[in-house]
């Protein structure tokens, strides 16, 4: 078939993946620790949405299973006795919904025009049900692959992956396979992810007092709101120092805040930009903006370590040249660097944590050095967070997984053939023969892990077909 009857035959499924699709999008699919236990592991919302995927599944004909001790299903079509397989990794889960939803809730999905709004819609649920229904498509169609072709739907992506290193633990790695989880066109290569956490004691001893800082609920995404607690010296005009906060936010393009007097107490909040952290260029990190004002004020001992690591070393520094480790890989690009939690309490423990996605070519270890030269009078202690998949991956670009891809890419969108490079991290890197491929098309803003996050409706169907090709080139 060529790429336009691909299309014409996804586009009969649009009204039946919507419903199924905006069903999905209401679930709270959001690691809860306080509901997990052995049969939910991740909570009560994750839960819910893996059995939606099973039940759905189970409706239209398929073998579903619950495997990785209940933090994965898997849906199968294609010869048991198969000895290759081709893997379609996904995630259910998804990133808090926050409160600064302008459209409607996190969890109440809404269609306007094109645009489909809900939490999880961009990254990545209806990439996930594109997937399914370029599968059901291929079904539906008779069509009977040489290989079996498996769907993957983990559950802890957004955290700490403990759903796939179960999964590769228990039944094993895909013969070759792609992440929805990405861009177009194919991904063949993705940059090393490292957090490290810094900790240290927070004291506040002088005149000039921060009692709390407070910024960020993810390593990987920008903080968009920080909020600090500070008591100024006896004779210091509240007023002036309010108005001086309101003269920085007017004169700082893009933020806004507000400060107020609350029992001998001043709170400053500020707003940036969230986006997500494998892109910190494209925010504006409100921790960093707001420990820069506060610079201007003679806090002294770990408070002004703390702030001046955060709001003078880390303040516009998402290419980390001001921690020496500016580096650029002709193939995989640029080392980038998101402040993504940030916590200090006056004489109690805090901490900073600091996200690198890093290219082939520079270590660890390198980065972890270049961290602790440029702590200054901050007393801090850090560690590296240990974590399943982070290394830089790349897969031979004259592999099939990548020119294959490509090429039905290229057909569906009349474009010359190529591929790119992610920042981000998706599942695919733990797949020797595994690269990341849709849904983000190009032409369209990158909405993961923002307020208001939406996918383009038309672009749906469009997916769908894209991967049903895929699939059916890839196994027949």
């Amino acid at each position: 078939m060529t790429a336009e009857q691909w299309q014409q035959k996804s586009q009969l499924y649009k009204s039946e993946l919507l419903t199924d699709l905006l069903q999905f999008l209401s679930i709270p699919s959001v690691l809860d620790k306080t509901t997990a236990n052995v049969q939910q592991p991740f909570g009560a919302g994750i839960e819910t949405a893996l059995q939606f995927l099973v039940d759905m599944g189970r409706r239209d004909g398929f073998k579903v299973e619950r495997v990785a001790d209940n933090m994965v299903v898997v849906i199968d079509y294609g010869p048991e006795d198969a000895t290759e397989t081709f893997g379609v990794l996904s995630h259910v889960d998804v990133v808090p919904g926050g409160d600064a939803w302008t459209i409607t809730l996190p969890f109440s999905p809404k269609v306007i025009g094109n645009r489909l709004y809900g939490r999880g819609s961009h990254d990545m649920k209806a990439d996930l049900i594109a997937s399914y229904y370029a599968l059901k498509q291929l079904k539906d169609a008779g069509f009977q692959p040489r290989k079996k072709i498996r769907l993957i739907f983990g559950s802890d992506e957004e955290s700490d992956w403990r759903d796939m290193r179960a999964y590769l633990d228990q039944v094993g790695e895909p013969t070759f396979g792609f992440s929805p989880d990405g861009a177009f066109p194919v991904v063949p290569g993705e940059k090393g992810v490292l957090t490290l956490s810094i900790q240290f004691k927070g004291t506040t001893l002088g005149e000039w007092k921060l009692h709390r800082f407070q910024s960020g609920e993810r390593d990987n995404v920008v903080p968009g709101t920080a909020i600090a607690d500070v008591e100024l010296p006896d004779g210091v005009d509240i007023n002036g120092f309010l108005a001086a906060y309101e003269r920085y936010l007017k004169d700082t393009l893009m933020i806004s805040g507000i400060g107020q007097y609350d029992d001998g107490h001043i709170i400053l909040t500020l707003y940036g930009k969230s986006v997500h952290g494998a892109y910190p260029e494209d925010g504006l990190n409100a921790a960093t903006y707001l420990a820069n004002f506060l610079l201007n004020y003679n806090f002294d001992d770990q408070a002004h370590g703390f702030l001046e690591f955060l709001g003078l070393t880390n303040h516009k520094n998402v290419f980390g040249e001001k921690l020496g480790l500016m580096y650029h890989d002709d193939i995989m690009g640029d080392l980038t660097v998101n402040v993504g939690k940030i916590l200090f309490q006056a004489n109690a423990d805090s901490e900073i944590r600091i996200n690198f996605r890093y290219p082939m070519g520079i270590t660890e270890t390198a980065i972890l050095t270049q961290v602790q030269r440029h702590m200054g009078s901050l007393n801090a202690k850090i560690f590296k967070q240990e974590a399943f998949g982070t290394h830089p991956h790349m897969v031979d670009l004259s592999d099939p997984i990548v020119t294959v891809l490509a090429d039905v890419y290229a057909q569906h969108t009349h474009t010359q053939k190529t591929y790119k490079i992610s920042n981000g991290g998706s599942y695919a890197r733990l797949l020797k023969r595994g690269v990341a491929f849709g849904g983000q098309f190009p032409d369209v803003p990158v909405m993961s892990h923002q307020p208001n996050e939406y996918v383009l409706v038309d672009n749906i169907p469009k997916t769908q077909a894209i991967f049903a090709q895929v699939m059916y080139e890839m196994t027949r």
